[in-house]
């Protein structure tokens, strides 16, 4: 951090150590250890209930860990919450806005809350979304809505853009738009991001770096790129013999077909094809893994292996 106590190049905007929150004796997040880098979109993944929303609400202040430590922008929230949420936006799946005010009220009320708002890029924005500015809230779409939240989180130029399942309630087309215009904006200026999902082909096509979340554990968090060079499906013909597939290294799944065996398998590389040679699978075919199938096998390969405890 350098003396205006802004980020330097390089330190992560978001880091959580041994994160956990109990609610009564209901663990929904549990040892959360996560790392955002700054510059970069971050897609947390899980399906509902997994936990992503709690993990968020404690990022940005407002639940207490019952365990860990948070650090946002290189501080922790017990030390400096105010100047923390000067320089976050977080935009919640409620989309929270006053419905009885004008477009242009929402942004005018907004606007007197910082110092750094930047009326070019709020009416940029506006024109950009097609927004209405006379219209009321409660009469906008959900679509509208979101788009209206997504301006005031972008126009008063804050370092770190947190949105809990920003596409929430929209249609697809919507939904698409939405993501396309989050790309845009963004990533014309460098902001860090990070996002919630369980929706995976959104995580797959915006994000840098994804974490999968499940039952309030973080089970995988990596870049987009090394998590699909590490995973593959193996697919080689069994001849009416399926092999013992026991000791093989990084097994997420097996689906059977009736001359076949298609594997998920984690961690590809020597072992696993040494492990496959020594039971007579020389030459497997290595396909294509889309991000959908890695999150299905890995949150269900835990699922399996909590159930074999």
């Amino acid at each position: 951090m350098n003396a205006n106590g802004n980020l330097e190049f390089g330190e992560d905007a978001i880091e959580t150590e041994n994160l956990g929150r109990k609610f009564g004796t209901f663990d929904a997040v549990r040892g959360v250890n996560m790392n955002v880098q700054r510059g970069t979109v971050f897609g947390l993944l899980g399906i509902n209930g997994a936990g992503k929303s709690t993990i968020i609400k404690m990022i940005v202040g407002h639940l207490r860990p019952s365990t860990g430590v948070v650090r946002v922008l290189g501080r922790t929230l017990e030390q400096d919450l105010v100047e923390i949420r000067s320089r976050v936006a977080y935009v919640s799946e409620d989309r929270y806005l006053y419905e009885w005010m004008t477009v242009a009220e929402a942004i005018k009320f907004t606007r007197a809350f910082h110092s750094t708002w930047d009326d070019e890029k709020a009416e940029h924005l506006l024109k950009r979304f097609s927004l209405p500015p006379d219209k009321k809230i409660k009469q906008l779409s959900r679509g509208n809505r979101a788009r209206v939240c997504l301006l005031l989180a972008l126009s008063f130029n804050p370092e770190l853009i947190i949105l809990d399942e920003p596409t929430s309630g929209l249609d697809p087309i919507v939904r698409r738009d939405f993501i396309e215009n989050i790309v845009s904006e963004i990533s014309e200026e460098g902001k860090t991001v990070l996002f919630s999902s369980h929706i995976v082909e959104e995580v797959e096509r915006v994000a840098d770096y994804v974490g999968i979340i499940n039952d309030g554990e973080l089970l995988l968090t990596s870049s987009v790129d090394d998590i699909k060079a590490s995973y593959k499906r193996i697919r080689y013909a069994t001849n009416g013999m399926r092999p013992e597939l026991a000791g093989v290294p990084g097994i997420l799944g097996v689906e059977n077909g009736r001359h076949e065996q298609v594997l998920t398998v984690k961690g590809w590389g020597e072992d696993t094809v040494r492990a496959l040679g020594l039971r007579g699978i020389a030459e497997p075919e290595v396909l294509p893994i889309s991000l959908e199938e890695i999150f299905v096998s890995t949150v269900r390969a835990e699922r399996e292996r909590r159930a074999n405890q």
